[in-house]
């Protein structure tokens, strides 16, 4: 049952979702706090936070949130509060004192609440909205019971935390895809197809894009960085799955070596972080779909898993939290028109493909939900959960942009609306560099290369007849284009053309064909404003290039155009630099 409830609390949590901690015995500690009989929690109250936690930064707080009766634990008290410099940072939170890091004997604010949403999101603790404070579950008080006193886990220990992983949607959903075909999958493949794809918060690094930036990088340090932070949430979030379930025995890690063709060459790429179902695994998806003696498991959902950056948050997680509502409530299967009626009379404006999106997404976070010709069914089944309706709130302008651009692309995969999210997300910006390469390479059928680093062009692409030197900025409230960056783009455009290694010893314009003759330039932002347009103008004049700025929309639809045959290369370079 899915409850609807009018809650009052203006917290906005980040459950459902983990990035950071991958210790169990940590996690099963953690989730001891909340045990009053426990001996960590006991050890906590008489040791280790009187000697952890200074009285300045609220000691006897933190043990007598640990001393009340019931135990409700206020969510600031477990994780604590940020110092800066965090060099100096103090232990402060009930968490922070329980794990212990990797140089001091305690982790930070950050860790702390990583540890939390994964004890959330196992369904070992859970939430109360209306006074901000976690609680242990009864699957969280058997784990606590299943301590033997080690360091190493007991055998009822693994097979509590196997059950609680499987109950969990997104490790089912990286289990599956493995079991495909005897699947072998890096993180990059995982990621893709992870959560709500085409949406911030859910993105994904193109590996096909990253390939082609480490087979020109000749630096080993510089490609062992690339491969290391190169990723996109979703990429986190599966490289943070898949760990969980090889320490559980259900995968196991093996590295994956790609050939890539850069101009005719063959070069070979390793990427480490790749994995493949074990036996284990296959048996663990078994009991997952009720198949042989197994009886089916059910599977935790929580609100905030439905979505998880700021500005739509709140109202994308009430909409597919009532599209859930209504899925899990039909009698056998209901239709996309009784959908998105629901909704919309349950005062969540919607329209029809966002909740083909949005089922879309549920599959993809781990559910399973079919399409028949009488309409969709949701088959698994779900536990309780809570939509909090007082935090419902309107859709932003860009939510309505994603509405209208998402009609309008007919061909064109749904995953590439996330670049309207990007466009506007300067802490993001390297990640709009590369969704954007691999839309105008892998949808557009350019060949080209993301290039970045000092001294070179975002990247370049080009066709049989002409190349393409790109600039791409990630600017919350649209681009200006100043002379700096205009006088940046002339001096690209000049090195191509004199093609003088003195000049610029990188060489970088050697990725473009030896047969590429004609050339044009492109920014490529969410929107420009001020007055751009005479700084395109001048660069023209200057290097008699042609060039051009071009929004994020204009360029969906002009890839769209293309992949409905509308538009070949030539009409491409029409309509972005000739029609200016």
């Amino acid at each position: 049952m899915i409850t609807i409830w009018p809650v009052e609390t203006t917290n906005f949590r980040a459950f459902g979702w983990v990035q950071d901690p991958s210790n169990l015995r940590s996690l099963c500690n953690v989730t001891a706090i909340f045990d009053e009989n426990s001996p960590m929690h006991k050890k906590l109250v008489q040791t280790i936070l009187p000697q952890l936690v200074e009285e300045r930064d609220g000691r006897d707080d933190l043990i007598q949130a640990l001393q009340a009766r019931p135990l409700r634990i206020p969510y600031s008290k477990l994780v604590g509060t940020a110092f800066k410099p965090r060099k100096d940072s103090r232990c402060n939170g009930i968490v922070q004192a329980t794990v212990k890091g990797q140089i001091r004997p305690f982790i930070g604010e950050w860790q702390a609440d990583n540890f939390v949403r994964w004890a959330y999101a196992f369904h070992f603790i859970q939430y109360n909205y209306e006074d901000d404070t976690f609680t242990i579950t009864e699957e969280g008080r058997e784990l606590v019971e299943a301590w033997e006193g080690n360091d190493a886990l007991s055998p009822k220990e693994i097979s509590i935390l196997t059950k609680a992983i499987l109950a969990y949607p997104p490790a089912v959903r990286i289990l599956t895809l493995l079991a495909k075909e005897d699947a072998h999958l890096t993180k990059f493949e995982l990621g893709k197809q992870l959560g709500f794809i085409g949406e911030n918060g859910f993105t994904s690094l193109p590996q096909s894009v990253l390939l082609r930036s480490l087979a020109i990088t000749e630096d080993p340090t510089e490609c062992s960085k690339m491969k290391a932070d190169w990723e996109g949430s979703s990429d986190k979030y599966a490289r943070m799955i898949a760990k969980w379930l090889s320490k559980l025995g259900l995968v196991e890690m093996v590295s994956k070596t790609f050939d890539v063709s850069i101009q005719g060459k063959i070069n070979q790429v390793t990427i480490g972080q790749a994995y493949q179902i074990t036996t284990k695994g296959y048996m663990a998806l078994n009991h997952i779909q009720g198949k042989s003696s197994y009886k089916k498991l059910g599977k935790n959902i929580c609100f905030e898993m439905l979505a998880t950056k700021a500005g739509d948050r709140e109202y994308l997680r009430s909409r597919r939290a009532y599209l859930l509502k209504f899925l899990s409530e039909a009698k056998s299967t209901i239709t996309l028109e009784e959908l998105v009626n629901k909704i919309n009379a349950s005062g969540i404006s919607c329209e029809g493909s966002s909740i083909e999106d949005d089922i879309n997404g549920l599959i993809n976070i781990g559910l399973q939900i079919t399409k028949e010709q009488s309409g969709y069914c949701l088959q698994d089944c779900l536990s309780d959960f809570i939509i909090p309706t007082a935090r419902l709130e309107g859709r932003s302008e860009l939510e309505y942009k994603k509405e209208e651009v998402r009609h309008q692309l007919t061909h064109l995969s749904h995953e590439y609306l996330g670049l309207l999210d990007l466009a506007y997300d300067s802490k993001q910006n390297r990640l709009f560099e590369l969704k954007t390469m691999q839309l105008l390479t892998e949808e557009c059928d350019f060949e080209g290369l993301h290039l970045g680093g000092s001294r070179k062009p975002d990247g370049i692409a080009y066709s049989e007849s002409y190349g393409i030197i790109i600039d791409t900025k990630a600017y919350s409230g649209g681009y200006s284009l100043p002379i700096s960056q205009a006088d940046e783009m002339e001096r690209y455009i000049g090195e191509n053309q004199t093609r003088d290694p003195k000049v610029n010893p990188n060489e970088w314009w050697k990725n473009f064909s030896d047969t590429t003759q004609e050339f044009y330039f492109m920014f490529v932002a969410g929107h420009f404003k001020g007055k751009y347009q005479d700084q395109i103008e001048r660069i023209s004049c200057n290097k008699s290039v042609k060039g051009a700025a071009v929004s994020i929309e204009q360029l969906l639809l002009t890839v769209n155009a293309y992949k409905a045959g509308k538009l070949d290369h030539e009409g491409i370079k029409k309509a972005l630099f000739e029609s200016v």
